[in-house]
Order: C-alpha cells, then sequence, then structure tokens
C-alpha cells in the first residue's frame, strides 16, 4: 500500500500553470500506488475545496494532516496572499509555519517567492516557515537565490520540472502543423504564457523583424487584470499587428491544440526578463522542442542540451536568426 498523501494547490479547470502541474503530480503519484487527496480553492474540481484567503487553506492542513504521511504544498505567492492587505499576508505566513510546525512531513515545493522584505512581520513568519520545512526547489540556482535572500540554511531537494508536465498526445510536427492549418514549410517560432512584462515576448518580435522568411506565434494570455499586464497585452497587441509574421493569439486554447502549437514549432522562445523557472521549457522538453532560453533566474539550469542560452538581445537576434538559416539550408541540401 504506498504513501496518504495530502497536495495544497490550486487545481483545474483553472487556468494555472500551478494547479496544472498538481494533477499532473497527482496522477503520477496515484499510479505509483498513493493515496492522494487535493485541498484547492472551490473553482478546482479538486477533493476537498476551501477560500485560499488568509492562511486558511495551512490551518486546514495542519488539522487534517494527521491522517496523511506527508503533505505538500505547491507554493506561488499569488495563490495564497491578498494584495495590499497587510492582516492578511500575517496570518497566511502564520498559518504557513502553524503547518510546518504541526505537521513536520510538510514540504514546500517553491514554484516562485518574492523577494523578502525582512522588516514586515509576514516576511519574518514566512522565513520561519522556509527554514522550518522542507523545500524542493526546480533547479539549484533558485535554491542559492532563496537561501541568501531569506537568509536560511533549507533542508531541500531539487526535482525536475518536467515532472509535473503531462502531455495530451504527442503527434510530430507534420501532424501538428496539418493540425493547425500552420504552413508545413515555414520556420516557426512559438512563445506562450501568460502576459504579463516580465516575460519579455516583445524581446523576440523585435529579433523576428531582422529574419526575413519566419513567422513568431506569441499564444497567451493576461492572467492578473493588472493596469501593468494589460497595458503590456495592448503594447505587445499592437507590436505584433505592426510586425509582417508576428501573431498573437489571445486567450485559451485546447490542452491538445496548446501541445499541437509546441510540436510544431521550430523552436520555443522563452524571451523572459525575470523568471525562477519555467513550465513551458518543461512542455518543450517532454515533447522534443528545442528553445531558446534568456539567462535569467534557473532557466540556463533547467535548459537540455538541445536549447540555446542567450544573454542580451542581439545574441537572441542571431539565435532566431541562425535557427531559421538552418532550417532553410537543410530544406535546399545546401
Amino acid at each position: 500500500m504506498g504513501s496518504r498523501t495530502l497536495i495544497v494547490s490550486s487545481y483545474p479547470p483553472r487556468r494555472c500553470g500551478i494547479g496544472a502541474y498538481a494533477r499532473a503530480t497527482a496522477d503520477r503519484l496515484r499510479k505509483a500506488g498513493d493515496r492522494v487527496v487535493v485541498l484547492s480553492p472551490p473553482d478546482g474540481e479538486s477533493d476537498m475545496r476551501i477560500p485560499f484567503e488568509g492562511g486558511r487553506p495551512f490551518r486546514r492542513a495542519a488539522r487534517i494532516g494527521g491522517a496523511f504521511d506527508r503533505v505538500i504544498v505547491q507554493f506561488q505567492p499569488g495563490l495564497y496572499y491578498r494584495p495590499r492587505a497587510a492582516a492578511s499576508k500575517v496570518l497566511t505566513s502564520a498559518s504557513l509555519l502553524w503547518l510546518v510546525l504541526r505537521r513536520p512531513a510538510t514540504e514546500i515545493v517553491i514554484h516562485e517567492a518574492d523577494l523578502p522584505r525582512l522588516w514586515r512581520p509576514d516576511y519574518v513568519l514566512l522565513r520561519l516557515a522556509f527554514a522550518r520545512a522542507r523545500l524542493a526547489f526546480h533547479t539549484d540556482a533558485e535554491r542559492r537565490v532563496s537561501e541568501r535572500e531569506y537568509r536560511i540554511r533549507t533542508r531541500f531537494r531539487i526535482i525536475d520540472h518536467t515532472e509535473g508536465v503531462e502531455v495530451t498526445s504527442p503527434v510530430g510536427r507534420a501532424e501538428a502543423r496539418r493540425r493547425l492549418s500552420t504552413d508545413p514549410d515555414e520556420v516557426l517560432f512559438l512563445c506562450a504564457g501568460f502576459l504579463h512584462p516580465d516575460k519579455g515576448f516583445e524581446r523576440a518580435v523585435q529579433a523576428l523583424e531582422g529574419i526575413g522568411s519566419a513567422r513568431l506565434v506569441i499564444l497567451g494570455s493576461v492572467r492578473d487584470p493588472t493596469e501593468a499586464n494589460l497595458r503590456y497585452a495592448r503594447s505587445l497587441r499592437d507590436r505584433c499587428e505592426r510586425t509582417p509574421g508576428a501573431t498573437l493569439i489571445e486567450g485559451y486554447v485546447s490542452d491538445e491544440d496548446f501541445d499541437a502549437w509546441f510540436q510544431a514549432a521550430d523552436r520555443l522562445v522563452l524571451p523572459y526578463l525575470r523568471s525562477w523557472s519555467s513550465g513551458a521549457l518543461a512542455r518543450a522538453r517532454r515533447l522534443g522542442t528545442p528553445a531558446i532560453v534568456s539567462d535569467v533566474g534557473g532557466l540556463p539550469e533547467q535548459a537540455g542540451g538541445d536549447d540555446i542560452v542567450f544573454s542580451d538581445d542581439a545574441q537572441l537576434a542571431a539565435a532566431m536568426a541562425g535557427v531559421a538559416r538552418g532550417r532553410q539550408r537543410a530544406e535546399t541540401g545546401s
């Protein structure tokens, strides 16, 4: 008989990378024989549901955690912390600390963590929770940044981000392009993910301008409708409309079409300005699509042997142009 595992996370059908990761984790553990219970916000089709504000999921997990061999918290600040709500943030951090003290078998999977302001009570309590819990990171670079910024030594393990990625049906580039009604011979670059300024997708649009015969598809939508994100989406939309070969596809597509775009692309392009690790890069690796990856955060460590890592806009443009030339030479046999 397998272990009993409680997972605290967002969960599908919410459009959320963390929720998709949690579902893939739950499915993998169940296939291994574990008995898994998922605690999610009310919009998740999980086993147990509770509003996530003010630390409520952590207090619930602390109460029922004795019935489980381990508790896994999928951590990203936006899931648990209300913006501009100081008292709620303190209560959330205190509740997470209470969980790890009450249930020492708790593991926190760090998908992202804010840089702390250690004079604030919510960060003081979060620092104590991170110091006491077992942490999991996708890259060692993320672990080093967390230890430095939070001034702690952690009990940790590194987990491959691809463990939390479920793909639909690998079909190959030719079939994917037929499915999407895409030119089988064009050079196709793909950017995919939620739209916000840190993604730097406009850098790929700028690089495309100097290539000529190539296409760039940006597949994404605004998750958090802040003024900055909405302004970024408008700017990116306008830039794509002015740039030959650049297309912004806004909104959600089916899981099958999402994976088809990854398989149809010659390269996934991640021109991020800031990042911890990337679910899109993990998906590309699972589907066999090489990537062009910005040298930020843990992305270089997450990149595979066929991926190209770049440091500035000139290197990004050179990498995309090189892929286009290579594809054209392969097709002409020269």
